[in-house]
């Protein structure tokens, strides 16, 4: 018979997978927010990966009915779950513990469907409303884990983290994105900028596209910054970790401008230098 101790083991080990670093900066929390973390992050990680790695919306039908079932909490057995029972039970435990955002979840859950059908956004907003479903709602999700006492104010932190992240990622993924017959930046700002994508994907980024790369890179670090601004609506414990989140990743954007903004490589934080953010904030929180 599965354990929930097994079960957490499974999703700490799915995190250390995808996540290393994130991995080991929410180790440090205590060990019933930890796991708490690992549960959640393992949801959202087979979510994701239902269409985004296999294409499958039975799958993800299934993980939704699963949450369902949670949150109705009718479960009497794990033979009931349809998706990842591992993964599920460590979820039911955290969900005895902890406040879930089940609507975030389906809000989740909407935006990976929608995004098989990938058209190209009209507006900013259209893109950042993107954002705020496939990642500001796994900053509201974690939200009650994080903070002692949640409140909009502590939503509206997690939101603008979890969508600086995701626009981090779509500005560091544009050269592979495109290779899959994606452009994420919205037809109105490509059009302002007078941007050609394929041109400067076969020859190499412009002026002009530096100028819209840089109109994104602004907004991310606008909403880094108002993260690092409002650190004390997250528990003592959690504050480092959001820190280190925001920092790094802040790093690819810089990394992007230090490379002359890559289309046909990925830039990233190089271990050195993410020992040196964690030294820094290590630092910070010992004095």
């Amino acid at each position: 018979m599965t354990t929930i101790n097994e079960s957490y083991k499974y999703c700490h080990q799915i995190m250390k997978k995808y996540s290393k670093s994130f991995s080991y900066a929410f180790d440090l929390l205590p060990e019933h927010e930890r796991r708490a973390i690992w549960a959640v992050y393992a949801v959202c990680r087979i979510i994701d990966d239902s269409i985004d790695e296999e294409q499958d919306p039975e799958k993800l039908q299934a993980i939704k009915e699963d949450i369902q079932l949670i949150e109705a909490q009718e479960v009497q057995s794990i033979d009931q779950f349809k998706s990842d029972e591992l993964i599920m039970l460590a979820f039911l435990d955290a969900s005895k513990q902890y406040k879930m955002e089940y609507q975030s979840l389906y809000n989740l859950i909407h935006a990976v469907s929608e995004d098989e059908d990938f058209e190209m956004f009209k507006e900013d907003k259209d893109l950042m409303g993107y954002c705020y479903g496939v990642a500001g709602t796994v900053g509201e999700i974690l939200t009650p884990i994080l903070t002692e006492h949640p409140d909009e104010e502590t939503y509206e932190v997690s939101r603008q983290l979890g969508e600086a992240l995701q626009l981090t990622n779509i500005l560091r993924d544009v050269g592979e994105d495109f290779e899959k017959g994606r452009i994420y930046f919205s037809q109105s700002m490509i059009h302002q900028f007078d941007v050609d994508i394929k041109h400067a994907f076969h020859n190499q980024p412009t002026q002009n596209y530096i100028q819209l790369w840089e109109h994104y890179a602004q907004i991310a670090e606008k909403d880094y910054q108002y993260t690092l601004d409002h650190l004390e609506v997250y528990k003592p414990e959690a504050r480092p970790i959001i820190e280190l989140a925001a920092l790094i990743y802040k790093g690819i954007i810089d990394e992007a401008r230090q490379h002359d903004y890559p289309l046909h490589r990925r830039v990233y934080v190089s271990r050195i230098k993410k020992l040196k953010i964690y030294r820094q904030i290590k630092n910070k929180y010992q004095e």
